[in-house]
């Protein structure tokens, strides 16, 4: 049974709901624009949470993610904030020397060709240590994961596809399971079936798990820093008793292996951290920006509520009068208030839903973890939760100002139009500032990004994009043994591309400027100092063609071009430098014919060319060494290679016309991330295009709200002084004196507005100047042309009422009071 007091409280708020529902029935425009104004804050607050949620607040998809750490090898020497991939040595030595980790999983992120009848496949693959699975806590879909020993040298090759590729390559045939597959030209046996929301690491998009089974050169160098190491906290661990352990660790290896780890430690992060610390700073200021705009579509709803409660106070002086408490006539306002809420909810779901599609191909290229992205529940709680505090925040203060009426006042008005209060006037006046004040902090976000994203993309990339297409081009290791891939693989697919009709260059590099960098490593200069164990300088390693830098129009400032020959081994390999290292070490000097040492190869500077950003527009140019694409030297570590062709031909008819060149020279081997220059350039940068395409919506959305709502104040308070305005006119006053009459007050308003807003501009400049490329986050000409912004658009809705009060009859309008 139901309480007395639960059943007359619940049957006192059907009886408000339904009173509310006749009164917003009466006033169809009002309500309109109050709906519209909560739908596009509630609806974009929707959207953005709903990205919030799916990248950084959903856990990860493992058995209890908050106890996965990534671990790094660290040199301390070159800062904090280094951090660099692991040795296998080292992974054992991890593995065998601490106790904070129950499990640690060795990871290598590549690629692999999957062949068959249908053609080859390029396929993103993790090669993991045999744990991978037990680690994740995640069970297959089919089948089984790996069986210990599978990952030990000669053990029978074993596979687990992951559900998209299961479902596209084979059919979700579940008959998969003992199939042998070719993989890089090696018989595999497919043992089980991952499901699709299974990533590892979680920023890969990996369609086929092998066993890691480390080559002889890769289990014996502490020097080969390539693999990314997973562990899984010990219960009761914390993740700071897990790092001292292992910079311990760490210490005890670098005494024992001082050539190659003087200098060197190690740390472990959140593997959470891991995913979301490139996106959190962005997403956490749309967040903030995207209530900020719910907080504008608010206030101006309570400024509707009070020119609405100010014509109202006859009626909610009748009531008062009747015997209505002013608790009951303030429940009965909020329940109007929660209506236009939920109704504001209901069609902010359909904009989130649509803004959420139209987001889609833009946030799957900028952030992680896009898969999971949509209105779920989580996200309608939080819609419910907003809703309701929305419906308090600009309905709280009408009610309580509606249910304060002067009963004399108000009941001597026989007109039923109350004038309202002085106190009514200041809060729509105060409600109007802070509307101009958040709206122009937006403005400034938003201006600060466009000016940081201008500066970005007129950043000189050192290269020459135009007509040029990319292709990339694996190197399977079981296929093309040591020194085999450049004369059976790459050299004649060079030269038949390089005949092709239409074809100005042609060329290949180990990794793409712009696209990526990291492949790096230490080297000392012949004649100089040796440098501190753990001080080597770094640079990043290419492998290049002959061509390529005359393809990409990356000027030869100094010396000569690679030759075909240069890939024969000698007692001193040909390299090529850029500016950034040979300004580091010859400044000013000639850099032919330097020497330098990579590892332990000597090597001998035959050109210098101009730097390229090879890790995005945003980072300076790294010092980088060119090594002979066919050399011996390359033949342990490279995998993977780029097409580079510049033609005036169409982009997919030469992309066919060079998988035709690969296909002639070998059937399995496919091209994958085709794309030209320029898609590579912009999509460097979508995670920043992102962010200012959202802020930017927000801040116009802010801008049009504060407009309106300025316009609304404006236009109400002629309406209380329509009777003023005439009897100034009557005494003669001109039409140019009561627009300036009416602008002084918007003016005032705005001003106010803009002094505030400067002033919040200025203190949350520190949430985007990490944002901003280029350009201050106080810069002085973005604050004052946004302020100049929007002060013109405040003035032009203040001037409208302006001058629809200056054309009233003043006879009409003393006669109307």
């Amino acid at each position: 049974m139901r309480a007395p007091g639960f059943g007359s409280w619940l049957d006192g708020l059907k009886q408000d709901l339904r009173f509310a529902l006749r009164s917003l029935g009466k006033s169809p425009a009002f309500v309109a624009v109050a709906v519209l104004c909560l739908a596009l804050g509630i609806g974009a607050n929707a959207a953005i949470f709903s990205v919030v949620n799916a990248v950084l607040l959903r856990p990860l998809p493992y058995a209890q993610p908050e106890r996965l750490v990534r671990l790094y090898e660290t040199q301390p020497g070159r800062g904090a904030s280094w951090t660099g991939s692991v040795s296998w040595p080292n992974y054992r030595d991890w593995v065998e020397q601490t106790r904070s980790f129950e499990q640690l999983v060795a990871v290598d992120v590549r690629s692999k060709n999957l062949s068959g009848p249908d053609g080859a496949e390029r396929v993103p693959t993790t090669a993991a240590t045999g744990n991978l699975f037990a680690l994740a806590g995640v069970q297959p879909l089919l089948g089984r994961t790996f069986l210990p020993g599978e990952d030990a040298p000669g053990a029978a090759p074993v596979a687990v596809l992951g559900e998209g590729l299961w479902r596209r390559r084979f059919g979700a045939d579940p008959g998969v399971l003992g199939r042998s597959i070719t993989l890089d030209g090696t018989s595999v046996t497919v043992v089980g079936v991952m499901p699709a929301t299974f990533r590892f690491l979680p920023t890969s998009d990996a369609e086929l798990f092998v066993p890691f089974v480390p080559s002889e050169q890769v289990a014996t160098s502490r020097g080969s820093h390539g693999l990314a190491v997973v562990g899984r906290l010990r219960p009761a661990v914390s993740l700071e008793a897990a790092n001292t352990e292992l910079r311990e660790v760490a210490r005890r290896i670098e005494q024992a292996n001082p050539d190659a780890q003087t200098g060197r430690s190690a740390s472990a992060v959140s593997l959470t951290r891991t995913v979301v610390q490139g996106v959190q700073p962005a997403l956490l200021v749309l967040l903030g920006a995207v209530f900020l705009v719910l907080l504008i579509a608010c206030a101006n709803v309570a400024n509707l509520l009070l020119a609405r409660g100010a014509g109202r106070q006859h009626e909610v002086a009748v009531r008062l009068a009747l015997g209505a408490s002013r608790g009951h006539i303030v429940r009965q306002l909020l329940v109007e208030s929660l209506v236009l809420s939920l109704g504001g909810a209901l069609l902010g779901v359909l904009l989130a839903h649509w803004g959420l599609d139209a987001l889609a191909s833009l946030a799957e290229r900028a952030l992680p973890r896009t898969g999971g992205i949509g209105l779920d529940g989580g996200v309608m709680a939080f819609l419910l939760v907003l809703s309701v505090a929305s419906a308090l925040l600009f309905g709280l203060a009408p009610a309580l100002q509606s249910s304060r009426a002067d009963l004399r006042a108000s009941l001597s008005d026989g007109s039923g139009k109350a004038t309202a209060s002085g106190g009514h006037k200041r809060f729509r006046s105060a409600l109007v500032v802070a509307e101009l004040a958040l709206s122009l902090v937006l403005l400034v976000g938003a201006g600060l990004l466009v000016r940081g994203f201008v500066a970005l993309l007129n950043t000189d990339p050192g290269l020459h994009p135009e007509g040029v297409l990319t292709a990339h081009l694996a190197l399977p290791q079981d296929r093309y043994k040591e020194g085999e891939a450049g004369p059976r693989l790459l050299a004649p697919v060079l030269e038949r591309t390089r005949a092709l009709p239409g074809v100005q260059g042609a060329a290949l590099i180990s990794m793409l400027p712009i696209q990526s960098a990291w492949t790096n490593g230490s080297y000392t200069i012949v004649g100089e100092a040796p440098p501190q164990a753990g001080q080597e300088p770094i640079a990043e390693y290419r492998g290049t063609s002959p061509g390529f830098f005359a393809t990409l129009g990356i000027p030869l400032l100094a010396g000569r071009d690679f030759t075909e020959a240069d890939g024969v081994k000698g007692a001193v390999m040909p390299v090529i430098v850029n500016e950034a290292l040979a300004r580091r070490h010859f400044g000013g000097q000639e850099a032919i014919g330097k020497q330098l040492r990579v590892g332990d190869t000597l090597a001998q500077v035959v050109g210098v060319v101009g730097n390229v950003h090879q890790a995005g527009l945003h980072l300076a140019p790294l010092a980088e060494i060119h090594i002979p694409y066919n050399h011996p030297e390359l033949s342990g570590w490279l995998n993977d290679m780029t097409l580079v062709v510049k033609s005036a031909l169409p982009p997919d008819s030469l992309a066919a016309s060079l998988r035709q060149v690969v296909r002639s020279v070998d059937a399995d081997q496919p091209l994958y991330q085709v794309q030209t220059m320029q898609e590579v350039i912009e999509r460097s940068v979508a995670n920043r295009r992102l962010t200012l395409l959202l802020l930017g919506s927000f801040a116009v959305i802010a801008l049009v709200l504060a407009a309106a709502g300025l316009y609304g104040v404006i236009s109400y308070l002629v309406a209380q002084r329509t009777r003023e305005l005439g009897i100034r006119m009557a005494l003669g006053a001109q039409a140019g004196d009561v627009v300036r009459l009416v602008m002084r007050q918007g003016a005032g308003l705005t001003l106010w507005g803009i002094g505030l807003g400067i002033a919040g501009a200025l203190a949350l400049s520190r949430l985007v100047e990490s944002l901003v490329y280029g350009v201050s986050a106080r810069d002085p000409v973005t604050f004052a042309g946004l302020a100049l912004v929007l002060a013109g658009i405040s003035l032009l809705a203040s001037w409208l009422p302006a001058r629809r009060a200056a054309r009233v009859d003043p006879v009409l309008a003393i006669k109307a009071e």
